[in-house]
């Protein structure tokens, strides 16, 4: 096994005024999308990032054990299994980590969705100090489209998709989706769009302090279940998270053959996916990832790095290929329409 490289000054750990902050994601076949993410969230604040992949084709779990090696990630293999859809998991074991078990703050979110703060300097700590540092921040999604685009190219996601949903009048109820950064000492264990309590636990108001994108309290609401908003709740002055679920057309094909982690309906990604998800209704630049592409610059030094990404690419690439072979899928692509394409 390679020795695990000693982390260079460019991405030192570093111990902010709200203690340590761990995101904690699972992924499959994200390769080419991996190095913006993690570099965006460690460029607003977040200190360690525990990561899952499953049952991987185009390299992703093998860019994760070469992150893993230069100190930047902890990526753990986490095969599908007859028991538990891989995503859940994946937080089942996250909070056995002991960067997530005794982080400060944790945030649980997928390898298409960027916290984006949009009060202070854009950093982590600035949100919780704009909320007050409480137990637990809900921040609801905004869907982002594929602003038209048909082709897979290169380029940093949160620049290339700039257009999605409303905020005031959700073009379904998708859109209202929220996760959850929040403090793990305070609950049981990690879920997908919020942290639990043990379904035996008697919950008393009061027991969490529990606000929205808004910094406004929502009291005990999600105690017990929800995953995302209603009128009352929704907020977004402080933050939002920006959700790129579809991208372009070749890249919606990628996700297609990739499948879901968290559903047993394996056909669940399909044509009303794509319509529900590609909303490109209001135009948004407002996410700060400027300070991503220094950390990335200096990571891609590392030749064996570079190389996996770029085979990852390539991957990416012939796989888009054999699949326009398929005269549907191949009108899809120029048409941007399913339904023009069937006909």
């Amino acid at each position: 096994m390679p020795e695990r490289l000693t982390l260079p000054r460019y991405c030192a750990p570093r111990r902010p005024s709200n203690g340590r902050k761990v995101v904690v994601s699972t992924m499959k076949n994200e390769g080419p999308y991996i190095l913006e993410w993690v570099a965006y969230h460690k460029s607003i604040g977040f200190d360690d990032f525990v990561l899952f992949s499953n049952d991987c084709s185009d390299g992703t779990n093998l860019i994760l054990n070469r992150l893993d090696q230069m100190g930047i990630v902890q990526h753990s293999d986490n095969p599908l299994g007859p028991r538990m859809d891989p995503q859940r998991a994946a937080y089942s074991r996250a909070r056995r980590v002991p960067a997530a078990a005794h982080a400060e703050w944790a945030l649980v979110i997928d390898a298409d969705e960027f916290l984006n703060v949009k009060c202070g300097d854009g950093s982590v700590d600035a949100l919780i100090a704009a909320c007050d540092a409480p137990d637990a921040i809900s921040v609801n999604w905004r869907l982002m489209g594929s602003s038209g685009e048909a082709h897979m190219r290169d380029g940093f996601v949160t620049r290339r998709f700039t257009h999605g949903s409303d905020h005031d009048t959700p073009e379904n109820g998708l859109v209202w989706g929220f996760k959850t950064l929040f403090r793990p000492t305070t609950f049981d264990y990690f879920a997908v769009h919020r942290p639990r309590f043990f379904k035996d636990r008697t919950l008393e108001p009061g027991m969490a302090r529990w606000v929205n994108g808004s910094g406004r309290d929502t009291g005990d609401h999600f105690y017990k279940k929800g995953w995302r908003s209603n009128a009352d709740m929704v907020g977004y002055d402080l933050a939002q998270v920006n959700h790129y679920a579809v991208k372009s057309r070749e890249e919606f094909l990628l996700k297609r053959l990739r499948g879901t982690a968290n559903s047993k309906n394996k056909d669940r990604i399909d044509t009303d996916y794509w319509d529900k998800f590609n909303i490109n209704t209001h135009y948004d630049n407002s996410i700060r990832s400027d300070g991503a592409q220094a950390l990335i610059d200096a990571w891609m030094q590392d030749a064996e790095l570079s190389a996996l990404v770029r085979a990852c690419h390539e991957t990416c690439r012939r796989a888009i290929a054999y699949q326009m072979r398929d005269e549907k899928l191949r009108r899809f692509v120029e048409s941007g329409s399913f339904a023009e394409a069937a006909e």
